[in-house]
């Protein structure tokens, strides 16, 4: 009959080590943590995981992080990690008007003011929006007056949000196992945002040199439990993951091929394409040019298609010249880059900052995001377009982007609001697009990308219509307001 337990207040480290040893040992696990120390598991560590190069043992190593007081523009980079998990603030559903924002070191006297101007578009949007909302639907007699309530400030907020400004703090949790957190690391050292080169630092450090916040000796000191010194050392044995993490360094194989990119982008690819809020569909594409169009989408401001049609004027020598100048530098413990990553559908997005944060939660597909650019311009969804607030709205963003121009290059990302247009190329298979556009379609979610994945469905359509048909898309049509 098999034997099933669950495991608890055991350190990462030797949580790996304990379960690594099933391959080298008959004996159960509770045996094995029980002989164990986290002076042993750095050692077995240090030779297996570092020497032998078993680097699938850090995967079994999970670390819950907090990260805190951050801007919305470095949470969406912390975010972008294939196998990520976790939960930030939502801008549905908290109120971010009386929000801290994060300041650059040194930045330029008229920064608050920019940042100001944003935060007051949010308050008054969302005033406007709520006391429309409470008119257009009334409370249901049904439903209590403290949900109803709760569902209209969500709905207002849902609007709001195309104000909020990208330098606005936020906090994120996540649980990595500690190879992927080593990664996660690597890439953020490598980040052009000195904010979250920073956080990458603070990151390795909370694991590797700082004790962890103890949940267990916080909880029996509330209750005046008391703890004696012996079981006080055996509940804090040290940082959470010294050893598996210790070795992270800026991901240099990012910072030379990012160079690389870019001078090619420059001399091919420079120029902006047409941006407002849509979904284009590409599949059958030329294998070699989909892996150079990844390469060069993310330091460009082009649309896949213009890229694509630049690419087909240029020789086969000169392609494979590319890619063997981005492929010469990757070191020899380098992963292939993201942005060759190829699937079957590419969807070519271009969508608000705030939807594509929603989006940008997905696994199980590859992206390529383009930066943020002010080139690219922002939204004004029907939602608010409807509004008697609408014109108000514009003319605030048209005043605030025509002032973009007077700041620094490294401060304008953060003094974008969430309306902000950007581009996001999305591969994937069958499977996920189906799945994407079941769950972001639902009548609860965002308007915004709700209409996204009603476009993803009807470009799917357009090029699968048999399989299209078993996707169960919820309509724009098909909509309750009091669905949360």
């Amino acid at each position: 009959m098999p034997l099933i337990y669950a495991l608890s207040h055991v350190p990462p480290e030797v949580s790996a080590y304990g379960m690594a040893k099933y391959s080298r040992s008959s004996a159960s696990m509770k045996d094995s943590l029980l002989e164990l120390s986290q002076q042993k598991a750095e050692a077995f560590l240090n030779t297996f995981y570092f020497a032998y190069g078993h680097a699938s043992i850090a995967d079994l190593a999970h670390v819950p992080l907090a990260i805190e007081q951050i801007s919305l523009l470095a949470a969406m980079e912390i975010v972008d990690e294939p196998l990520w998990d976790g939960q930030e603030r939502s801008t549905r559903y908290q109120d971010f008007s009386e929000s801290p924002y994060y300041r650059p070191d040194n930045a330029s006297d008229g920064y608050p003011t920019g940042i100001q101007s944003l935060f007051t578009v949010y308050r008054d949007l969302f005033s406007e929006a709520e006391a429309l909302l409470r008119e257009r639907w009334p409370k249901p007699e049904d439903m209590k007056t403290g949900a109803y309530g709760r569902t209209i400030r969500a709905r207002a907020f849902d609007l709001a949000r195309y104000a909020l400004p990208l330098a606005t703090l936020t906090s994120l949790g996540q649980v990595t196992n500690a190879r992927v957190l080593e990664q996660q690391i690597r890439r953020l050292m490598a980040s052009p945002l000195a904010e979250v080169r920073e956080i990458a630092m603070g990151m390795k450090a909370a694991v590797t040199s700082i004790e962890p916040f103890n949940l267990l000796e916080a909880r029996l000191r509330h209750l005046d439990i008391p703890i004696d010194d012996r079981a006080l050392m055996e509940m804090n044995p040290g940082p959470i993951a010294p050893t598996l993490t210790k070795y992270t360094e800026p991901d240099q194989y990012t910072l030379e091929r990012r160079a690389l990119v870019q001078s090619i982008v420059a001399s091919f690819f420079s120029g902006v394409s047409a941006a407002r809020p849509t979904v284009t569909l590409h599949h059958a594409v030329d294998s070699q040019d989909d892996l150079l169009a990844g390469l060069v989408y993310q330091e460009s401001l082009l649309s896949y298609a213009d890229i694509l049609e630049r690419l087909a004027r240029l020789s086969r020598a000169e392609k494979n010249d590319m890619l063997g100048h981005v492929l010469r530098v990757r070191g020899r413990h380098d992963a292939w880059p993201r942005e060759m990553q190829q699937r079957p559908l590419v969807f070519d997005v271009t969508v608000d900052v705030g939807a594509f944060r929603d989006l940008n939660r997905h696994r199980r597909l590859d992206k390529i995001v383009q930066g943020l650019d002010p080139q690219l311009g922002y939204d004004v969804p029907p939602e608010i377009a409807e509004l008697p607030w609408a014109k108000h709205y514009d003319a605030a963003l048209a005043r605030h982007y025509e002032s973009l121009k007077d700041y620094p290059a490294d401060e304008r990302p953060y003094l974008l609001p969430l309306a902000a247009l950007r581009r996001v190329l999305l591969r994937m298979d069958f499977a996920e697009a189906a799945y994407l556009i079941e769950l972001r379609s639902r009548s609860s979610g965002h308007f915004s990308y709700r209409r996204i994945a009603n476009q993803m469905f009807g470009e799917l359509e357009r090029a699968f219509p048999e399989m299209a048909k078993a996707v169960r898309v919820t309509p724009m049509a098909a909509f309750d307001p009091f669905e949360r």
